[in-house]
Parts: C-alpha cells; sequence; structure tokens
C-alpha cells in the first residue's frame, strides 16, 4: 500500500516513547513506559513508527517468540485514521517476521477484517474483563503461595508447553516489576499453576494465569484479589472455561468488549490453549 504524501515510516527509537503513550492514551490503552522499553529491548529493530509533518501518527511492534512472532501496539492517531496507515504498518511488520516463524496477533472487533483480509485466521476467541474494586470478604486460599527463584524451572517448562515457545525473558519482568501478584500453586512436587501481572496507566492486569484446572485457577486468583482487593484490574479470558467466568462474574468482573487470537500460515507451536486461563495481555500474548 502506498502512503499518502508526506507520510513515512521508521524504527521506533525510545525517543518516539511519549509519542507512543500518547495514541495509547487517545485510544484508551493501557500500556506503560515499561511496556514500550520492553519492545524496544527485545528487538531493537522491531518496532515501528508512521510519522507525518515530524509528528508520530502511528505505531506498531512485534515479539519474537521463536516459531512465532507476536505484533502488537498497531495504533494510530484518531485524525489520521482511514488513510491506510493501520495497514502499512501491519504490511511493514510482517516483514520483520523471520521466514520460518508464524505471525500472530490479538486482534480488537475493528482490527479483525483488516487482519482477515491479509490472510489470518483465528484461534480461539477472548473477552476482556474488568473490575473497579472486588469484595473486601475474599478468604485467602491456602495452595497458592509467593512465587520464589528455585520455582522458574517448573514455570517456564509448564509455560513453553501452554503458550507454545519460550517466554522466559517477560515472565520474569512481570515478576520482577509486579512481584506481589507472581504465585504459584504445587502439589507435592509437580506444579499446577502460575498467575503473574503487571502495572497498568488505568487498572492492574492479572494474567497470565495459567492452570491445570478450574480449581487451580479458581485458587490463584482468589488468592491475588485477597490481597489486593482496593485495585482495579483488567483480565483477558479465553472462551470455554464456563465454571470460571461464573467465578469472574461473582466477584464483580464485567465483560468489557471481545477480541480475538488470530495467526497466519501453518502453526507449528499451537500450545495448550485449554489451560490458559488468561492471557498476559493482547500486546503481549
Amino acid at each position: 500500500m502506498i502512503l499518502p504524501a508526506g507520510i513515512s515510516i521508521r524504527e521506533m527509537t525510545p525517543e518516539d516513547i511519549g509519542a507512543g503513550l500518547r495514541l495509547c492514551r487517545a485510544s484508551g490503552w493501557n500500556q506503560t513506559e515499561r511496556d514500550w522499553l520492553f519492545f524496544l529491548r527485545t528487538d531493537v529493530h522491531g518496532a515501528l513508527v508512521a510519522e507525518e509533518d515530524g509528528r508520530v501518527i502511528g505505531t506498531t511492534a512485534t515479539l519474537p517468540y521463536g516459531p512465532f512472532t507476536w505484533i502488537s501496539m498497531v495504533l494510530v492517531d484518531p485524525a489520521a485514521r482511514g488513510r491506510g496507515v493501520a495497514t502499512t504498518l501491519l504490511q511493514r511488520a510482517l516483514g520483520l517476521v523471520e521466514r520460518n516463524a508464524v505471525p500472530r496477533l490479538d486482534a480488537t472487533p475493528s482490527g479483525e477484517p483488516i487482519y482477515r483480509a491479509l490472510g489470518f485466521v483465528s484461534d480461539l476467541r477472548l473477552a476482556r474483563w474488568s473490575v473497579d474494586a472486588t469484595p473486601s470478604h475474599i478468604a485467602r486460599p491456602l495452595g497458592p503461595r509467593v512465587l520464589e527463584a528455585g520455582n522458574w524451572t517448573a514455570v517456564h517448562e509448564m509455560d513453553m508447553r501452554t503458550f507454545g515457545a519460550s517466554r522466559s525473558t517477560l515472565l520474569e519482568r512481570l515478576a520482577d516489576e509486579a512481584p506481589e501478584y507472581a504465585r504459584v500453586v504445587f502439589d507435592e512436587r509437580r506444579l499446577l499453576g502460575y498467575l503473574l501481572g503487571r502495572r497498568g496507566h488505568g487498572k492492574d492486569q492479572i494474567g497470565p494465569l495459567v492452570a491445570d484446572s478450574d480449581d487451580t485457577a479458581i485458587a490463584l486468583l482468589r488468592s491475588c484479589l485477597a490481597e489486593h482487593s482496593d485495585r482495579a484490574f483488567f483480565i483477558d479470558v479465553p472462551d470455554g472455561h464456563e465454571a470460571w467466568a461464573h467465578t469472574l462474574s461473582t466477584l464483580g468482573f464485567r465483560i468489557e468488549r471481545p477480541f480475538v487470537r488470530m495467526h497466519r500460515g501453518i502453526m507449528t507451536a499451537p500450545g495448550d490453549q485449554f489451560s490458559i486461563y488468561a492471557i498476559t495481555g493482547p500486546e503481549f500474548g
């Protein structure tokens, strides 16, 4: 696609983070400066901006996960929409995906038709749930405990099986920046599930949450909320776990909007979607 005269695409730099945050706020997105820094540090050539008259009007970013690459942060200034900027940024991002990797992303309802037109197909449906404050009387379950350094091998192995690729740097970053959300459940020596989270601009994000059963997932969530009932949260949840969805409702969460996980090409590492109770977020997978 040919961009209108005066618009150019270039690599994003740390100096552009302020512009990226401005676009996040204009779209009501929850990312922080630390999130943008993570993209830039993970792949210094993997984020792009669209610029017009010296002003950033669009962004996109990629995260390489081995067998697949996550495409995210496709943002366009509201005043510049409808001019092909988002589609061009997406096509340029696809050009950054390694030859043997599959592009993946989480699409908003407005973005889904664009991705389908480019050959993407759906993996699973998700919904963003949110809560402003959870009940203060939640009892803390006995099973979950704080994630410790010695748990990382088990967590990374379980995450590799579930997500389909290694994302150890991301998980350890989450635990380091928001240790109050990092917790695990073990049965004797076997890991049954883990929960991580992160701080956001508007609300904190719960996820990823990976578990062997509804009971384990619910225990991890209740453990988190029992200690932080005064905080507002987002949690992005795959469809299909009825007991899990019922629990979210009883705790005061409400669905805010749907979205869909998509990929283009042949998936060689799909992971175990049934064990995913909350994703990290659309920007990270």
